[in-house]
């Protein structure tokens, strides 16, 4: 590849400082330390990893390919935290801008590289995602690579270059599976410039990456590929559907979600798949209009300027970001200037093929399945391509007066600025709810007074959100104000009967209240309207404690029972030991706390319940392990000092005894014992 080494450090070196003056300036904001959405199953994945628990949490989990996952993994093992894998990233972001330099030296000529380099290193965009906890900057980091691999097996064509392509397009499925749509791309590329010479070592290089991932896939899932490419695929044809991701949070999900339960076919993940994929094949032969208009849609998603939010609250960043706004080339300009480069090269397809192909998968990519900011990034650096040749060819254009030349590019530009920039209504497409995530933020740092602020400004941005609501009335509980809780559930399920999450919610606050009928009523209702797991395992839950409430210990044992086999949780088995108490069952509430324990280690009351247990029965060592483990985990706790005080009496260690007596009562003088 002919490129100029200074040139290529130069931008690289650019763009990481850009990149780390980003990080710098947001560095306080909301979500600099909150994992929202699909970074927070990215980094419970790693802890998984690093708990040895493999990938069994995918099962409960929307599942993601594996290898962004394992490489925060990786360097959470390295002591890297939240900041250290922001800055990697960061790096890796640079590196992708000079690789961009370097595809581009490859194809076309002079100030085309430079160009498409600069525009790499000030898409704003691109800072964006580099700081966030997604995938996005490894998949756009490893299709370069795969590019300026490919390249080098058509310039010095070697089985060994072949086989390295094949395993970089292996690790690019496994970080993004939509991403086997390149496969055809990356076949045909060679067999235009080898023929069939280095198909074979190619294929084994993939199938050598890939296989390990097909195979556990199967064997967690029953199906090859994750089952997320069957929802996203009815997420993205299905009569309600717009082309974007909108059913991600809240109700939209619930009513998704739910729809194979109902259809008595979740009994896996694979169940799961196969119903959205029958479903989503269902709507395009039913409805074929719909579906034309729908894939229309989707291809003037793709090309508008819009950046459309899914997992990222882009328009949070954009107002604290300063460099947002020094965002020259923004999709408005680099799409239409990338339309005109592709048509307008267009004749030379051969010559240009892989990016062609690269870039217009992610278009395909977005007709199969949905468009946004976030699945649209991997085709820009592509477009950026395209885009410089297209300034590129304008310039000489001008220069050479040849005006039939000049009006044809001026007219292609024209169409392709209008095609960017109309036909699309922002706010009809941005689903993400920025007040309303912003809230549940605050709520997870127990800050209620900034959610109940951002709540109701949601509710100023829409007043009939039930989901608002719902999430309103979990800040008025938090806050010790049941009626506004209650007012604010009742609100959110006269908006929408069907909303599990308020039903469930005002169900308990009416327990706790010791309103048992309506109570009872409710989650007896919820229970029949919503056979998810999770909702299943909730709703006999807090229905176990309403009779342990009303003292009626069998019925609770059997509703615990109950919410434990549709999802083992470490507080159900807690509960069901509770009831166990009641009934005097010893064995069993011991068996059922240290089930709890093995979930959730950390699990202070199963603990000090435990060690209790043991010393009523006078095994004082097993005893004096789990209470000095609960008080480890919660030393004040009186009523553990205590016990622990009791075994060391019988025990014959007085001294002892005589300093956990007094601890014991120093906090229960003080009022922090619980």
């Amino acid at each position: 590849m002919s490129i100029n080494s200074r040139h290529a450090i130069a931008l690289f070196l650019l763009a990481l400082i850009l990149r780390l003056a980003y990080l710098v300036e947001t560095r306080d904001t909301l979500y600099s330390h909150a994992l929202i959405l699909d970074a927070w199953e990215y980094d419970h994945l790693a802890e998984a990893l690093l708990e040895g628990e493999g990938w069994r949490t995918t099962t409960r989990l929307y599942v993601h390919g594996p290898l962004y996952p394992a490489l925060l993994a990786l360097l959470k093992l390295s002591g890297a935290e939240l900041v250290g894998t922001r800055l990697f990233q960061a790096v890796l972001g640079a590196f992708s801008c000079a690789l961009l330099y370097a595809i581009a030296g490859r194809f076309f000529a002079p100030p085309t590289p430079l160009l498409a380099g600069l525009m790499a290193v000030g898409y704003w965009p691109f800072m964006l995602y580099n700081g966030e906890l997604l995938a996005t900057t490894l998949t756009i980091f490893i299709e370069l690579l795969l590019v300026i691999q490919l390249v080098r097996c058509s310039d010095r064509p070697s089985y060994w270059s072949s086989a390295g392509a094949g395993a970089l397009l292996g690790l690019l499925v496994e970080t993004r599976s939509n991403t086997l749509l390149l496969t055809p791309v990356a076949l045909w590329w060679l067999y235009q410039r080898t023929r069939t010479r280095l198909l074979v070592p190619f294929c084994l290089g993939l199938c050598a990456v890939l296989t390990p991932f097909l195979v556990h896939n199967y064997l967690v899932q029953g199906t090859p590929l994750p089952f997320q490419g069957a929802w996203s695929f009815y997420m993205g044809n299905n009569p309600a559907a717009d082309g974007t991701p909108y059913a991600r949070q809240g109700l939209d999900w619930q009513r998704l979600e739910i729809r194979p339960y109902q259809a008595d076919m979740a009994t896996s993940p694979a169940d799961r798949g196969r119903f959205y994929l029958s479903a989503g094949l269902g709507f395009m032969v039913e409805q074929p209009l719909a579906y034309l208009h729908l894939l229309y849609r989707k291809f003037r998603l793709f090309w508008h300027t819009f950046e459309v939010p899914v997992s990222v609250d882009i328009h949070f960043y954009e107002a604290h970001s300063y460099l947002s706004r020094l965002n020259v080339f923004g999709f408005g300009v680099v799409a239409p200037l990338a339309l005109v480069g592709l048509v307008w090269n267009w004749r030379q397809w051969r010559q240009y093929g892989l990016l062609y192909g690269f870039g217009l998968s992610y278009l395909v990519s977005g007709l199969l399945f949905t468009v946004c900011a976030r699945y649209r990034l991997p085709a820009v650096p592509f477009l950026m391509l395209f885009a410089a040749e297209a300034v590129r060819q304008g310039t000489l254009s001008l220069k050479g007066h040849p005006w039939r030349r000049s009006a044809a590019l001026a007219l292609g530009l024209g169409a392709a600025f209008a095609l960017g920039h109309t036909g699309i209504e922002p706010a009809q497409v941005d689903h993400l709810r920025s007040a309303w995530l912003q809230g549940q933020v605050h709520m997870r740092n127990q800050a209620y007074d900034h959610a109940e602020s951002a709540y109701l400004q949601a509710l100023r941005d829409d007043a009939d959100d039930a989901d608002v609501y719902s999430s309103l009335g979990a800040v008025y509980e938090a806050q010790s104000r049941p009626r506004e809780a209650e007012t604010a559930y009742r609100q959110a399920l006269a908006l929408a009967s069907d909303h599990s999450r308020a039903q469930l919610n005002l169900g308990n606050l009416l327990r706790r209240e010791q309103r048992f009928a309506e109570a009872k009523s409710r989650l007896l209702g919820v229970l029949a309207r919503d056979p998810r797991p999770a909702i299943q395992y909730e709703g006999h839950y807090y229905l176990g404690y309403l009779h342990l409430d009303q003292r009626d210990y069998l019925r609770a044992y059997d509703f615990f029972t109950t919410a434990l086999k549709a999802q083992q949780r470490a507080k159900g088995f807690y509960a069901l030991a509770n009831a166990c108490h009641h009934l005097g069952r010893q064995d069993e509430q011991i068996r059922h706390l240290r089930q709890a324990i093995d979930l959730e280690p950390e699990f202070a009351a199963a603990h000090r319940n435990l060690g209790a247990l043991y010393l009523q029965r006078g095994e004082y060592a097993p005893a004096e392990k789990a209470l000095r483990r609960a008080l480890h985990l919660e030393p004040d706790v009186a009523v553990a000092h205590s016990n622990l005080g009791v075994l060391y009496m019988q025990t014959g260690r007085r001294e002892l005894a005589q300093t956990a007596f007094e601890a014991a009562e120093r906090l229960r003088r003080a009022g922090t014992s619980p």
